[in-house]
């Protein structure tokens, strides 16, 4: 169930390869549609409390069932424009944006080296 969640991009790769390489059936539930992409072999969709199989990999299952299909491109749409709407250059921010901003990084800056972290350059002149 959503193998992918906590995974660096090099972690799904192998995953993948590995899941490719496997010999045996593997049953993955994921949100990830490039992950299902990429290893789904055979998709089984529940439809109206009900398991419909679908020969092939996930393109073929989109291609096959036009509204599941939509409901992606609908979704992918709609995860762009939030995508959007959330970035604001630092020249459209407010001074108290602005401001907020700064003292959220000195803060992070303060508990970094609070906790003991090295700063980036402490070990390059030993």
């Amino acid at each position: 169930d959503e193998p992918t969640n906590h995974l660096d991009i090099p972690s799904k790769e192998t995953l993948e390869a590995a899941i490719r390489a496997f010999q045996g059936s593997v049953i993955a539930v994921s949100h990830d549609r490039y992950f299902l992409k990429r290893i789904a072999t055979r998709v089984v969709a529940v439809e109206n409390a009900k398991l419909v199989d679908y020969e092939g990999d996930y393109v073929e299952f989109l291609d096959k069932n036009v509204d599941e299909a939509e409901l992606m491109a609908i979704k992918e749409a709609r995860a762009k424009a939030i995508e959007q709407s959330n970035i604001k250059s630092k020249s459209k921010m407010s001074k108290a944006e602005k401001m907020r901003l700064k003292k959220q990084k000195a803060q992070a800056y303060e508990t970094g080296k609070q906790r003991g972290k090295l700063s980036k350059n402490a070990g390059r002149w030993k």
